[in-house]
């Protein structure tokens, strides 16, 4: 009885070991240089402009979806974003509005693309922090507001 348990476990592991392999093997399709980036400090009102470079090697023409962005104060440029083509190096950029946004910021954006035959779908989160200084109009109104 001993063995049978034995003969199981090992054949478990193995197989779970042999799984694991096959999901590490798989390359990521979209290879950014960064997918992290800091703007250090800012002041209020300022547009932050950050450049992320990706390369796509994989077989199939891509397709950007929307992105996915915590606010409407960040905007998203990519060209020709429906038709990426294998083996092509390309420049996103990610705009951030930093009026009305004060202190320690630190935002995701979700880029969703699919092949063009719709089969599959490649997901990449980017994400940008800094700190934002108030501005003296800012400032102005908070110290109305608690006093």
């Amino acid at each position: 009885m001993m063995n049978i348990f034995s003969s199981l476990k090992i054949k478990l592991s193995l197989l779970l070991m042999l799984a694991t392999s096959f999901s590490f093997a798989q390359k990521n399709e979209l290879q950014f240089e960064k997918t992290k980036q800091s703007f250090k400090k800012v002041n209020e009102g300022a547009f932050v402009t950050l450049n992320y470079y990706f390369e796509y090697v994989g077989n199939d023409t891509l397709s950007m979806l929307s992105p996915e962005v915590d606010c409407s104060c960040t905007e998203i440029k990519l060209e020709n974003a429906d038709k990426i083509i294998p083996n092509q190096k390309y420049s996103l950029q990610v705009i951030f509005n930093t009026n009305d946004k004060i202190g320690y910021q630190e935002r995701e954006v979700w880029l969703t693309f699919i092949t063009q035959k719709s089969t599959k779908q490649l997901k990449q989160k980017l994400i940008f922090k800094g700190v934002v200084k108030a501005s003296k109009a800012t400032k102005e109104k908070y110290k109305q507001q608690n006093n």
